[in-house]
């Protein structure tokens, strides 16, 4: 008797259901139209990709240029080594670090004090009214279109020189990342306890605080101090406009050609993020009871915990600290049957120790860095008049220059985001626990990627203008490394989270490694590589605009200039070019999450 399967092979037709009359297989996916838009989209990015690489420089000409240039760049090199901090200025390197952090912490303050109403305020299950709704989803998009480093110069002219504008920048652009992440945590809050609360009769308020904010509290903690980690990063570069903290000791060094001491302060820097990762990732410990990315792992050997999917270094220091503490004997939890209130357990005090040190930190933050309350009265008067100032009367401003170092910025973004995710894809299975092919190798991978991702852009695009001369191409060339320490991580960890199960499967078929990343792997995380891809480009074109002030090409060198000759006009106009080009990528990337997801 002939089968189905035999009468489909004979006749060259589609193999029918498993059912009479039932419908065909579909060996292929139908080419829906969001499948369509989707290729459609990623064929425009090609050929943006490839536009970009020509318009900056990095073609097999540039390439070439880059090559022939080696000697001069490893000249550069060898004046970096060996990198040292002269020991008269120790002192004023320590106190301008401490000024950096507590400039961080200041402004990350800053940013959930304004930030987290904001985002309960764009929440459509807490504000009902779409008028305030709309207002407030505008003051975070703004806040996080513009790069922290154009406030820092806007600011820098308000207040003078020193910690205060670093302190206000890092705060105001602090609100576009909590808010968004606070009203999408708001948002997604289970409505049961909201319900539970109505019944009650409370009010408005008391729904906010008891239904909403409850539910919110380990989200805000976790992206506190995930903020307060990308500021202190990123806190080094105000400096450079003036901003105060260790930015202004690296325009010290680089100004007068002192390329080792500037490297000495660089590895500090690293240093110091590393340290602070590992603070963080003791805080949330003690906050939210772990750092492990699975908890279900807690038990693992110490090798196993080593390699368990750790984000850094810095982590992986607070876990080995967590497993030594957690073997010692503590109090126990069991409530009387007649107590009203919760005892003072080990878990108790450790959440109101880190309260403790987090409330002296602030005011230490607000002491050190002598930021006088009469500055800021006096500084904040002077705003009314400076926005008037940089808001343009009319379109002179828009001259030929700006729209060719837009499209240059532009080029940038793309063409650094390009080369990043060239390299970070292969890399992230590298610095993957689970893919990686062997301890070693995930060590040294993930503490590379820490090294790159700690290290300053604008460090960096210091020593490309120096060695291969200002313009795109160096700025390209610094933020493509930039942007591939950032992106490696987010690739690693999304790999780090994929099922072993299906891994397994394919193993037993006698697969080799490569085939296992290849076909269990990469096919679960490629929606989130996607949706990681286009926020990076969201971030590269933002960047973009930063390199510039350092002759890394793009429309940075016309935001310093602009500052330091007073065109305010012209200054407002490039802000407002930048806002619509980030905001504009911005709504394309949200268009391809919500497609691929």
């Amino acid at each position: 008797m002939t089968t189905a399967v035999e009468r489909g092979k004979r006749d060259n037709q589609e193999i029918p259901g498993p059912s009479r009359g039932g419908p065909a297989y579909q060996v292929s996916r139908p080419w829906t139209l969001q499948r369509a838009q989707i290729w459609s989209f990623a064929v425009l990015l090609v050929v943006a990709f490839a536009w970009s690489i020509d318009r900056v420089g990095l073609s097999f000409s540039g390439i070439a240029e880059i090559i022939e240039g080696w000697p001069a760049t490893w000249n550069l090199l060898q004046r970096m080594v060996p990198p040292f901090i002269p020991s008269e200025d120790l002192d004023v390197v320590i106190s301008a670090a401490f000024d950096t952090f507590f400039m961080a912490f200041a402004g990350t303050a800053l940013g959930l004090v304004l930030g987290i109403p904001l985002g309960l305020l764009s929440a459509r299950n807490v504000m009902p009214w779409a008028s305030v709704r709309a207002v407030a989803r505008a003051a975070i998009v703004f806040s996080r279109a513009i790069p922290a480093l154009v406030f820092a110069i806007f600011f820098v002219r308000i207040y003078g020189i020193g910690v205060l504008p670093g302190v206000i920048s890092i705060g105001i652009h602090s609100i576009g990342m909590i808010g968004k992440l606070v009203a999408d945590a708001a948002e997604d809050v289970d409505p049961g306890p909201r319900e539970g609360v109505a019944s009650t009769g409370a009010g408005p308020m008391q729904d906010l605080f008891s239904g909403v904010w409850s539910q919110m509290v380990p989200t805000v903690i976790t992206i506190s101090l995930y903020r307060l980690e990308l500021d202190f990063r990123s806190a080094p570069i105000l400096g450079w406009v003036g901003a105060g903290g260790i930015g202004v000791l690296l325009r010290a060094y680089q100004g007068s050609l002192r390329y080792q001491e500037m490297l000495g302060v660089t590895l500090l820097i690293v240093l110091l993020v590393i340290v602070l990762e590992a603070l963080s990732a003791l805080t949330r410990h003690a906050l939210l009871g772990t750092t492990e990315r699975h908890p279900n792992k807690a038990k693992d050997t110490k090798s196993k915990r080593l390699t368990s999917g750790l984000t850094s270094p810095g982590t992986k220091i607070a876990d080995w600290i967590i497993s030594r503490s957690s073997q010692k004997p503590t109090l126990g939890t069991h409530l009387p049957e007649t107590r009203l209130t919760p005892p003072w357990t080990t878990e108790r005090l450790k959440v109101n120790a880190v309260g403790f040190m987090f409330s002296v930190l602030l005011m230490l933050s607000l002491i050190i860095p002598d930021i006088g309350a009469s500055e800021v009265i006096t500084g904040s008067e002077k705003i009314p008049e400076m926005i008037r100032r940089v808001t343009p009367n009319d379109w002179s401003w828009f001259t030929d220059r700006i729209v060719h170092d837009m499209i240059d910025t532009l080029g940038i973004g793309m063409a650094a985001t390009g080369l990043a995710l060239l390299f970070a894809i292969p890399f992230s299975f590298l610095a993957a626990s689970n893919t990686a092919p062997g301890r070693a190798v995930y060590l040294c991978s993930r503490s590379f990627m820490l090294l790159v991702r700690c290290a300053p852009e604008l460090v960096v695009a210091v020593i490309f203008v120096a060695a291969i001369g200002p313009g795109p191409r160096a700025g390209t060339l610094a933020l493509a490394i930039a942007l591939f320490g950032f992106i490696t991580k987010l690739f690693a960890d999304a790999i780090e989270e994929a099922r072993q199960g299906i891994r397994d499967g394919v193993a037993s078929t006698g697969s080799s490694r490569f085939q296992e990343s290849t076909t269990a792997v990469l096919p679960q995380v490629i929606t989130s590589k996607i949706s990681n891809s286009m926020y990076l480009l969201d971030v590269g074109i933002r960047n973009s605009a930063i390199v510039g002030i350092v002759g890394g090409g793009g429309i940075g060198f016309l935001v310093i200039n602009a500052s330091r000759q007073l065109e305010w006009e012209t200054l407002g106009g490039i802000i407002f070019c930048i806002f619509v080009v980030v905001y504009v990528i911005e709504l394309i990337s949200t268009w391809v999450r919500r497609k691929i997801t």
